[in-house]
């Protein structure tokens, strides 16, 4: 016989995961107006389900068997309804593929059981900077389950193309990670996407055998210097707007993305053209200056990724500006034991030593509101992100998780680079509350290309024609 608490929490899954199902068909019948409608009243029946969860919060873990019970029906009612077959598409990046691959693997053994089977097809053609535009632009042909990095989010809502995470999940998510990643996954208070990494930002590598004390990544002035000395060079991509963008934050610029504006359609705002602008230009002139003298500005014809590696196994870099991705191949490249991570060095800006300011955010996976499976596809967003899930991407590719307890794993409580994002956190702007799309295609990078390819000899009348022209896209973008 079932117990009265497995028919309470039968009741409350079956209602969180109807609430879903109607969500998905609300959010994907209709044009961006109604959208925007149907995702609000679908928050308010999600909302009174999450009450009932709580109610039996205490029982509702999903790892239990209970739940697992539960949520095994519910897949197998999904099923009934295509042969028996549950048929999921999941966008990752190319970086990503074959990890998660071997997580979709285990997935589908686990729910494929009772007559029911779990295909699930794994597509890297849109990492997590592409996934979330790729979804508004035809949200029922995308991915069911997407990763992305969490300033899509808002977006997401607006256009009613992304479910919000359902009661029981949702509680889950919330007690087990981080604080500040489910903020980063929420719009008025309710979670939106499953945090999978705290990676989404950057801080600076090196090699201690250049370096011998943090005392001496301090300064990126004198990180140059001393790189130089050594015939090596420090790497920031000021040619990237992602690494740029800090500068900027540094000298006291708002950069803000209001996603209400506009009649829904979203307003962007970069405060460039002030005198504050011109500080952080300036700043970012003044390191071009060492372009070639201990100081690297550009990948060139290679990506981030790929020169940063081929830079430290080749023993031409001694640091590098760049995030928790890249510490496995560094490691590989001059020994893990000589691989230091610090918060961003300070820089000079209007005569004074400022501490760098940085992008910071997480990676995260959404559920598409247009998903035929929404129990399956939410139960395999949860089961990429829980502990054991985060604590295996860490060991095979270095990305430093939000669930607390695999954050209190030896093995990555121990990894400097754990430090310095913590370290940078204070200084690190919440990418999702800053920027939206339009921010990017206006190339705010120009200004770091410009200085490059001038070895910093810009006057301020030409860096205030760069930064006019920028702010002057985004207005007309408005």
């Amino acid at each position: 016989m079932v117990s009265k608490t497995k028919r309470a929490l039968a009741l409350v899954l079956t209602a969180m995961m109807a609430a879903s199902a109607l969500a998905g068909c609300s959010g994907g019948g209709s044009n961006g107006g109604n959208q925007n409608s149907s995702a609000g009243s679908t928050g308010g029946d999600a909302t009174t389900s999450g009450g009932a969860a709580s109610n039996v919060e205490s029982v509702a873990d999903i790892e239990s068997s209970g739940v697992q019970e539960t949520i095994r029906g519910l897949i197998a009612d999904e099923a009934k309804n295509n042969g028996g077959k549950i048929e999921l598409k999941l966008w990752c990046s190319g970086d990503d593929g074959p990890f998660e691959k071997t997580l979709v693997k285990k997935f589908e053994e686990e729910y494929s059981t009772d007559g029911v089977t779990v295909d699930v097809k794994v597509k890297t053609s849109y990492g997590e900077d592409a996934a979330g535009g790729k979804v508004l632009e035809s949200p029922k042909e995308a991915a069911d389950v997407f990763n992305m990095a969490d300033d899509q989010i808002t977006q997401l809502v607006e256009a009613g193309a992304i479910a919000e995470i359902a009661s029981t999940f949702q509680a889950n998510v919330v007690k087990n990670n981080s604080a500040d990643s489910i903020d980063a996954c929420s719009v008025n208070g309710k979670a939106y996407a499953f945090p999978k990494t705290s990676d989404n930002g950057y801080f600076m590598y090196y090699d201690k055998r250049v370096y011998k004390s943090e005392d001496e990544v301090k300064c990126l002035d004198d990180m140059i210097k001393k790189a130089n000395e050594a015939g090596k060079s420090v790497y920031l991509n000021i040619t990237g707007p992602w690494y740029m963008t800090g500068f900027f934050f540094t000298a006291g610029c708002e950069i803000t993305y209001d996603p209400a504006a506009n009649n829904g359609k979203g307003k962007q705002t970069a405060t460039f053209n002030t005198p504050e602008g011109l500080k952080a230009a300036k700043a970012i002139c003044h390191i071009a200056e060492s372009k070639d003298a201990g100081f690297v500005g550009s990948p060139s014809t290679l990506t981030d990724n790929a020169y940063v590696q081929q830079g430290f196994k080749k023993g031409e870099l001694a640091a590098a500006v760049i995030g928790t991705w890249a510490g496995p191949m560094i490691k590989e490249a001059i020994g893990e034991e000589n691989v230091g991570a610090a918060k961003l060095p300070t820089v000079l800006m209007d005569g004074k030593q400022e501490q760098l300011h940085s992008f910071g955010g997480y990676k995260v996976i959404g559920v598409n509101s247009n998903c035929k499976y929404p129990v399956t596809a939410q139960m395999l967003a949860y089961y990429l992100t829980n502990k054991d899930s985060q604590i295996a991407r860490y060991n095979e590719r270095g990305l430093i998780p939000t669930n607390n307890e695999a954050v209190a794993d030896d093995k990555v409580k121990n990894d400097p680079a754990l430090k310095a994002i913590n370290d940078q956190l204070d200084y690190a702007h919440p990418q999702g509350k800053s920027v939206g799309g339009d921010y990017w295609s206006v190339k705010p990078e120009t200004i770091g290309n410009e200085a490059l390819d001038k070895s910093g000899k810009l006057t301020d009348d030409e860096i205030n024609g760069i930064l006019n022209d920028i702010v002057t896209q985004l207005d007309s973008k408005q």
